[in-house]
């Protein structure tokens, strides 16, 4: 399946104070979701990376400028061209909607995405979504809920629109922290995505 046919990448600029972060965040992957009972299994690996909390952060960076950046994913053509391309393994709704069946191909689109912005000059540091990954310029990119950011309320206070049990449309967000502007020229950073 070809993911970067039914997703498309978008960025915000947003302001710090906008950002809601507090330490009850990281309790959140304590709570179990099926086959989970004990909540996430990357608790652990993300505790070990060495992230401080998100205002802490900010502030060892010095960093001014705040960008959402998710990739949004047309789930419900997801979901019909699974059902079409693989029937008898897809036989159940819980299957179909199962993140480990796309989660790692988006984050792939992701990763594509800010290594093609870095290779273009620009210098900034990823927060991801979920469990983190790794970057050519980051070792450990951790979870915005790792470093205690809330990020439905971020979003929500940013007017960007979400399904939380996700029908039509899934996002993935990240957040990119920079000390300067971001360009995210379309042109350049399009030609090797898509």
């Amino acid at each position: 399946m070809n993911f970067r046919e039914i997703s498309i990448i978008k960025h915000k600029e947003i302001q710090l104070d906008t950002i809601l972060y507090y330490p009850q965040v990281r309790d959140l992957c304590h709570y179990p979701y099926p086959d989970h009972p004990q909540g996430c299994p990357n608790i652990e690996k993300c505790r070990k990376s060495t992230v401080p909390y998100f205002k802490y952060l900010v502030k060892q960076g010095n960093y001014t400028r705040f960008y959402l950046v998710y990739i949004l994913i047309n789930f419900k053509k997801y979901l019909e061209i699974r059902q079409i391309q693989n029937p008898e393994f897809f036989n159940s709704e819980r299957k179909l909607k199962c993140l480990i069946y796309w989660q790692n191909s988006i984050k792939s689109i992701l990763k594509d995405y800010f290594e093609r912005l870095h290779e273009v000059g620009n210098k900034f540091y990823v927060l991801g979504c979920g469990s983190g990954f790794s970057l050519s310029f980051q070792k450990v990119v951790s979870s915005m809920e790792n470093v205690c950011i809330n990020v439905f309320s971020t979003l929500k206070i940013n007017k960007i629109p979400f399904e939380i049990k996700p029908i039509n449309k899934i996002k993935l967000c990240n957040l990119l922290l920079s000390k300067e502007e971001i360009n995210f020229n379309k042109k350049i950073i399009q030609q090797t995505l898509f």
